[in-house]
């Protein structure tokens, strides 16, 4: 195994291979914990091959990971038990490079093939069958963050859903298989394409012809507000209240639709204004200082704090980083 890491822009990269000294169970065996370090809990059982070789490549872009991941044929399943141990619920985009795979949940049965797509959740029991030699990109987000982001109530994020190679939701699959391709060469590169992140899974749920759910009142009221913060973000004056009283709401309300979101709307709020700072420091040749002012933060002790605490870096790191890589 070996394993590679920036403070600023990391990326895990993991091979495990059986051969003299590790034999295919135990191969596989450590292959397993890999596989549920790099997502969550899983139950991985191999298809006898004759040998085991897998490898991951995960870089981490705030709250969304990218993979890219191969290996033998194998078997994943996420069972009840699994489920209720882990405290989080994702939201993965699963796109073959190579291979085939079939995906068992809700009762549904998924095939895909190289190019196509399928959304999933983590939150259900389901069964990952593939055979022969494979690879895909993996992008995994907390389905809490994607609503914070899209407005979208998590009840409206289908159990699964399969998407197609060709037309947008192509478009959508093959930039993150380019993503996960490219943070195996440059990571930093990597980093800066994948802003829109979001957006796109976002995007992608909504090509799914119509399979979701149309929006609820709680869904465009929750937008709405989203709207009035992504407007007002730069303001310093702009707190919780504020934003319940000019969307016309009780703080408690407010509170209730971001109850999905740690923190709530505060945590919301900090991130829009991170996200905000990320863009004036490559967009802009404004002083940190400024910057952290222009983003709506009254304190720059303040926006040190949050930055490196959203975006894993600090905002001058950040901006070297960027700058070295547009040269």
């Amino acid at each position: 195994m070996s394993v590679a890491a920036d403070d600023a822009l990391p990326v895990r990269q993991v091979e495990v291979r059986s051969g003299p000294g590790l034999t295919e169970a135990a191969a596989f065996e450590r292959w397993e914990a890999h596989m549920s370090e790099t997502y969550f809990p899983l139950a991985v059982s191999p298809v006898p091959a004759g040998e085991f070789h897998g490898w991951i490549s995960c870089g981490r872009y705030g709250d969304v990971e990218v993979t890219a991941v191969g290996s033998t044929p194998q078997q994943v399943r996420r069972t009840d038990r699994l489920i209720a141990d882990d405290a989080d619920e994702y939201l993965l985009a699963g796109i073959f490079v190579a291979g085939r795979g079939r995906l068992q949940l809700g009762g549904r049965v998924t095939a895909i093939g190289p190019g196509e797509m399928v959304l999933y959740r983590s939150g259900r029991r389901y069964r990952w069958d593939i055979e022969g030699r494979w690879e895909k990109t993996v992008v995994q987000v907390p389905i809490s963050r994607l609503t914070e982001h899209s407005g979208l109530l998590a009840s409206e994020i289908p159990d699964v859903i399969g998407l197609p190679a060709h037309g947008p939701a192509g478009l959508v699959s093959r930039f993150f298989r380019d993503v996960a391709d490219l943070q195996r060469r440059d990571c930093a590169d990597a980093r800066l394409l994948m802003h829109p992140a979001l957006d796109l899974l976002t995007a992608a749920l909504r090509l799914s012809s119509g399979s979701a759910p149309g929006p609820s009142a709680d869904a465009l009221a929750r937008r709405r507000i989203l709207d009035h913060m992504r407007a007002n973000c730069h303001d310093p004056a702009l707190t919780v209240e504020r934003i319940a009283q000019s969307c016309m709401m009780s703080r408690r309300t407010l509170y209730r639709m971001f109850e999905d979101v740690d923190g709530g709307p505060a945590t919301v709020l900090r991130r829009m204004r991170v996200e905000l700072a990320a863009r004036l420091l490559i967009d802009s040749a404004l002083p940190v200082g400024r910057i952290a002012k222009a983003s709506g933060f009254a304190a720059d002790r303040h926006f040190y704090r949050a930055f490196r605490g959203e975006m894993g870096t600090t905002p001058t790191a950040f901006r070297a980083a960027v700058s070295e890589r547009s040269r």
